[in-house]
């Protein structure tokens, strides 16, 4: 957004600081952190049949319920979300892009716009493929 619709805005943008990237970074950690918990707490370190060591998932009764769950829990949190945010994230840029105007109606604007469209639509085929 900030690259396609706001260039120069986006240099002198306050919250743009070592400091408030610092605190996003952390801020994005946590939250990672805090979705993963429930996996923790059926990880464990497990010996085959060779005794080597691996990791894996251990659940409680009924193992099929829960493993179940697991992975649409994982299919919503790593793939759902993102690509819905994604996808309105990619929307609302486009809708403001349409909302540019130049006085002069210049075709420039018209063709960076479609350019830009194109990268959207792109970027979107990429990311659900």
């Amino acid at each position: 957004y900030l690259v396609v619709l706001a260039t120069v805005q986006s240099r002198r943008a306050p919250r743009r600081t070592h400091r408030g990237a610092k605190l996003t970074s952390l801020c994005v950690w946590l939250g990672v952190t805090l979705l993963v918990l429930p996996f923790f707490s059926f990880a464990g370190v497990y010996s085959n049949e060779l005794q080597v060591p691996s990791c894996g998932l251990s659940f409680p009764r009924p193992e099929r319920a829960w493993f179940k769950a697991s992975r649409i829990y994982t299919l919503v949190l790593g793939f759902v979300v993102p690509v819905c945010t994604v996808c309105v994230l990619y929307a609302d840029l486009l809708r403001r892009l349409r909302a540019v105007r130049l006085c002069s109606g210049a075709k420039a604007l018209g063709k960076a716009k479609r350019k830009v469209t194109v990268l959207v639509f792109a970027v979107l085929a990429a990311c659900l493929l």
